[in-house]
């Protein structure tokens, strides 16, 4: 997704992974790019179906390959836990202490995350 993007500047962030995190949350579609390649074959009926994010939420959980994170994105806690065990060793895996909190009159979202972290066994 990062070698679509036209220009990295516009988003206000310099973090690569905020900037797509946002761009998944704006965008409102578990596949981040809309309209896709061309070349990429995609059956709308079921894109339509299932990779629609009606809302943001709360917290969402992105496991990756890449280094493990916790990030406030658009007030949504965005979590890559990371993977569990690397070969014979442990990796890490994501801990949140979540708790709802009723909006403020003219407050904007705010996370129901007290607390998250990415422990390592």
């Amino acid at each position: 997704m990062g070698a679509e993007e036209i220009s990295s500047s516009s988003s206000g962030t310099s973090d690569r992974f905020s900037r797509i995190l946002k761009h998944i949350l704006t965008q409102r579609s578990y596949y981040p790019l809309y309209p896709p390649q061309e070349d990429m074959a995609i059956d709308y009926e079921s894109f339509c179906a299932y990779a629609q994010l009606p809302v943001t939420p709360d917290v969402f959980i992105v496991p990756s390959e890449l280094r493990y994170f916790v990030k406030d994105v658009l007030g949504c806690v965005c979590v890559n836990p990371g993977r569990l065990t690397k070969g014979q060793v442990g990796g890490t895996y994501g801990r949140l202490y979540l708790r709802r909190q009723t909006p403020e009159a003219g407050e904007g979202r705010r996370s129901p995350c007290i607390a998250a972290q990415v422990v390592r066994i």
